[in-house]
This record gives C-alpha cells, sequence and structure tokens, in this order.
C-alpha cells in the first residue's frame, strides 16, 4: 500500500495504528459523559450555584451554564493560556462578585463576574501565574503562585469601593515553579484563635505549611512558615486541604494524604486533579493524564487500594473536578463535573461513576502494510542523525 501523504511516510504503523485509535476514540466519545464543548483546552474550572467558568489554553475564561452547555460570557484580553481562576464575593455598601484570572502572561486579571467587565490587572510576577486562590482571611487575600519561584498575597480590601488589590507580601521559600496552593480554616471556636492554615506546593515536588492569623494588624507579611511537609518524587499539580489532613496530586503517579493517617493511591501516569468527599460522599476523585477519572472509596484505602471504577470519556488529560448540584424537578442531584485538555466538560452523577459507559469501538491493528518497521526506524534515525 503506498500513500502520497508526506506527513505518513516517516511514521510506524503504531503511530498509524496509534493515530486511528485516537479518531475512532474522539467518535465513540461523543455522548459520554454528557459533554459540553469548549473552544480551547480547560486548565482549570470553578462551580459556584449554576454556572459553571473554565480557565482556558485560548487566552481566555469563560462562563457557562452546565444545564444547557450554553456560553454566558468570555473574558478575554490575557495575553497567553489562562492557567487557574478564583471568585470571590466582594462585601460593601454594594457587594458584587469577583473573578480573577492567573495566566502565562504574567498577569493577574480582576473582572466582574456577572457583567464582564475589567476592574484592573495586577502585576508583579516575572513568570507564568500557575494559580490564585482566595484566603478568608481578615481581611481577604489572593495568594497567586508563579513559575519565577514565589508567591504572593494581595489585600482585596479596595475591592468593596472598586479599587485593585495591593500588594502585601512576596514569599521567596520555594526553589522551583510553586504550581499549587490550598488553604484550611482552623475549627476553633474562639474568633481571636482561628487561623487560616496555607499549603503551597512546587514541581520540584516540595510542599510547604504556613500560616495567617485572622485578626492582625495591617502588617506588610502576615504569612508565617510553619512546616515543610512530606514531598513528592516530583511536580505537585493540585493541593486540597480537608478537615483531616492534605490530598496532594503529582506527576510522579500518585496522589498522597497527609494528616490524622498516610494514604497513597497509585495510577498508571501523572496525577493532575484531585477531588476528595464532593459533598462530603465517601469518595476520593481523580483525575489522570491516562484520559480516564477514577473512583476511590474514601473508607477503604487500605496499604494498596484500587479504585471502584475507571471512567473512560475524555480524550486528553483531565485537568480539573468539580462539583454542581443539579437541580432535577426539585432533587438535588450530586453532579461532578470535569474538565480537560480534549476542550470538552463532561457531568457526571455519582452513579454513572459507580458504573461507568463503555467506549464502545475496535481499536485499531498495529500492522506493517503502511509506514516503517521497527528495524526501518532504527536505520532512518541513524540515517538523520549521521552528520556526514
Amino acid at each position: 500500500m503506498q500513500t502520497n501523504d508526506t506527513g505518513l511516510i516517516f511514521q510506524s504503523s503504531r503511530q498509524l495504528a496509534e493515530a486511528s485509535n485516537r479518531e475512532r476514540k474522539i467518535v465513540a466519545a461523543e455522548g459520554i459523559g454528557s459533554p459540553i464543548k469548549v473552544s480551547s483546552k480547560v486548565l482549570d474550572l470553578v462551580v459556584r450555584n449554576q454556572d459553571v467558568w473554565t480557565a482556558e489554553s485560548g487566552w481566555q475564561a469563560r462562563r457557562l451554564d452546565p444545564n444547557t452547555g450554553k456560553t454566558r460570557m468570555l473574558y478575554k484580553g490575557h495575553k497567553g493560556p489562562v492557567t487557574s481562576l478564583s471568585l470571590h464575593q466582594v462585601q460593601g455598601d454594594k457587594p458584587w462578585l469577583a473573578l480573577f484570572t492567573g495566566s502565562w502572561d504574567k498577569t493577574i486579571r480582576v473582572w466582574d463576574a456577572l457583567s464582564g467587565d475589567l476592574v484592573g490587572v495586577l502585576e508583579g510576577h516575572s513568570d507564568f501565574v500557575k494559580s490564585v486562590t482566595v484566603l478568608p482571611t481578615s481581611p481577604p487575600l489572593l495568594l497567586s503562585t508563579s513559575s519565577d519561584k514565589t508567591f504572593r498575597l494581595w489585600n482585596l480590601s479596595p475591592l468593596e469601593s472598586r479599587g485593585l488589590p495591593t500588594h502585601r507580601q512576596t514569599v521567596k521559600e520555594h526553589t522551583r515553579p510553586v504550581e499549587a496552593a490550598s488553604y484550611e480554616v482552623s475549627s476553633h471556636k474562639e474568633p481571636t484563635e482561628r487561623t487560616v492554615g496555607v499549603w503551597t506546593a512546587d514541581s520540584l515536588g516540595s510542599i510547604k505549611q504556613w500560616t495567617v492569623k485572622q485578626i492582625v494588624p495591617d502588617s506588610p507579611a502576615p504569612l508565617s512558615f510553619v512546616r515543610d511537609m512530606e514531598s513528592h518524587d516530583t511536580s505537585v499539580s493540585q493541593v486540597v486541604a480537608v478537615e483531616d489532613g492534605l490530598w496532594s496530586a503529582s506527576m510522579d503517579n500518585t496522589a498522597k494524604l497527609q494528616g490524622l493517617s498516610s494514604q497513597k493511591l497509585v495510577h498508571p501516569s501523572y496525577v493532575k486533579s484531585i477531588l476528595p468527599n464532593p459533598q462530603a460522599l465517601p469518595y476520593i476523585i481523580t483525575g489522570c493524564e491516562d484520559e480516564n477519572i477514577r473512583l476511590w472509596d474514601a473508607n477503604n484505602l487500605d496499604a494498596k487500594p484500587k479504585p471502584l471504577s475507571i471512567v473512560e470519556g475524555h480524550c486528553g488529560e483531565v485537568t480539573a473536578l468539580g462539583v454542581w448540584i443539579k437541580d432535577e424537578n426539585g432533587k438535588k442531584v450530586v453532579t461532578i463535573v470535569s474538565g480537560s485538555l480534549d476542550g470538552t466538560l463532561r457531568r457526571w452523577t455519582i452513579q454513572e461513576l459507580l458504573n461507568p459507559p463503555k467506549l464502545n469501538y475496535e481499536p485499531a491493528k498495529d500492522t506493517n502494510d503502511v509506514g516503517l518497521t521497527e528495524e526501518e526506524e532504527r536505520e532512518l534515525a541513524e540515517l538523520m542523525s549521521d552528520s556526514d
């Protein structure tokens, strides 16, 4: 069999079979997980009431209706992929909802989330902004992490008068890009004893714990170091603080719990996202580079736990997970929203995750009638590496 497509001439039969399988999977997955197609890769998502906001590789953020899948608003203006987003309900005489978007363009943009108006741009990082997290301190703070190996705290009080957040503190304790952050409010009953615990993680696998007192003078450095946590072997994709500890997802193919107990969930590839105990349900949900979602029994994480189910449907790594409470004829249904590099959001009930539909497609066979054999591949590689 011959081909005139020069793009196929130097592809092995294995590569051609993989490409064919990809196309077959995309077709088979078209109706799985009630997909919502967006125009670019989904890098982060936030669910609030009956809205979903997405951070996308196409230099924009989006607000959409998870019931219909229709886009309600686009937030354009960044000069690079939007890596992360966060929402904050601004108090004051005229309350409004603020949206923060972080980007590869090294900036954070502040938007009126409902009108779409740009409030302003926060500058200061010297490399990609990797995450933005609102801390429920008093006053509230925005924590931004960056590839410049720092994270910054911004005072959000000026937003009450539509002013821009002001810089409060820059922390330079990490030695690699700071990928993610999370927080947990202490359970002390007395407000004067209440603190906010903060965790930051970097591309080396290091996780650090910090603390911010809620009632403090207006000092320029409200954050203080507590300790180094047990690290991962390589980059941490996400950290999520829970009541009994800290979950972390990593490119070392594991998700870990550190706290009252220690657990490890082993995956076949990078773990990109994690959602512990959605709506207090006894499950841990993870998203993986292998394009699958896994559901784990949170009450039965023994020494070598296995997932309750492996959910196929996405055709790109699963980058983000969120919880949406869907209203079905007056009944509240817990629905998991997953985002992926395949440019879709997918919506799953817990029952669908426990009993996932199967993708029906016949994998292409690795034949040698088109393309190069392994021996021919080696010969071609030697020929192309010969500088004579």
